[in-house]
């Protein structure tokens, strides 16, 4: 479909230094992978422009709603999850007048990392007049994982950017088998930049596995962790908020898993809405979608459905 073919390797990864001498796996084949997207505008909605897709990642056509509505494109992972040495590479970007929802299709389980280590790895570009909203789904680090995740954003003036973001302490919900707070280490960096000159950077290390008296240093006695940027002053969200030096939005969450995904959903839905002068009750699916997918809400966005239980 026109994108660049070049094969995505584990030299397009980068390796954060909490895992120096760690690597990917030597056989890529089905584990080193990921999408090249392209979103343009088109009459009638927002259309899928070049695309590159390279297993284990797919990605679904966007569903167009017609103009003004935005688009929802589905990233699909057929496989159990991230697997020690797996590697997932998104490069996505919106064109002037794009209106869209990327999110994942469920929870991303981390599976142990005995030897290397897995990551999911984005490369974001949002062009001015574009809004984008990029909810990659809840991640669920099991027992001695060692995972990182890295955002790079690059926007132009006027672009508009929001992301979603939801950590769960674990496969918990196991009685005596409890993999709660169980992880090796979890490497999480976040940047974005506006012209080319960085305006936020969030970067956080943590060793595992915790005990309960480091779990409530952190969390008290909560399960999962989220957090929403957005180039928009947030509304009433609830959840810990700052305004950046550049006038973007920090909202953050501790709590159940259910509230804060609940609540992640929301507050970015809202906060697209008001990007792109759409509804006041935020950019949700309501009409067209069961209440089934990990990122359904309800018609008021205060009674959101909750995902799936992590105890699988």
């Amino acid at each position: 479909m026109g994108a660049d073919p070049t094969r995505i390797t584990a030299a397009d990864f980068v390796t954060p230094p909490e895992f120096r001498g760690l690597l990917l796996s030597a056989s890529e084949a089905g584990r080193v992978g990921g999408l090249r997207l392209e979103l343009v505008a088109r009459a009638g909605g927002t259309g899928l422009g070049s695309c590159y897709q390279q297993v284990p990642l797919r990605v679904l056509p966007p569903f167009p709603l017609g103009d003004g509505r935005p688009a929802l494109v589905y990233l699909l992972n057929p496989t159990a999850g991230l697997l020690d040495g797996d590697g997932q590479l998104v490069c996505l970007t919106a064109r002037a007048g794009t209106r869209a929802v990327v999110v994942g299709q469920s929870a991303t389980r981390i599976h142990p990392c005995p030897v290397g280590f897995a990551t999911q790895q984005w490369r974001i570009r949002v062009e001015a007049g574009a809004v984008l909203v990029v909810l990659p789904g809840p991640s669920i680090p099991f027992a001695r994982c060692r995972y990182y995740q890295r955002v790079a954003v690059e926007l132009d003036e006027g672009a508009g950017f929001v992301w979603g973001d939801v950590g769960l302490a674990g496969r918990y919900a196991r009685g005596a088998a409890s993999e709660r707070f169980r992880f090796a280490a979890l490497v999480q960096e976040f940047q974005v930049r506006r012209r080319g000159q960085l305006v936020f950077r969030d970067h956080l290390a943590w060793r595992g596995p915790w005990d309960e008296a480091t779990a409530a240093w952190h969390f008290g006695g909560g399960s999962a962790w989220g957090s929403v940027f957005a180039t928009e002053p947030a509304p009433d969200t609830g959840g810990a908020r700052f305004t950046t030096a550049g006038g973007d939005t920090c909202v953050r969450w501790t709590g159940h898993a259910e509230q804060v995904t609940a609540d992640v959903v929301r507050a970015a839905l809202q906060l697209a809405a008001a990007l792109s002068d759409g509804p006041s009750d935020g950019w949700g699916f309501r009409d067209e979608l069961a209440p089934v997918h990990w990122f359904s809400v309800q018609r008021d966005l205060r009674t959101p459905s909750p995902p799936n239980t992590p105890g699988g």
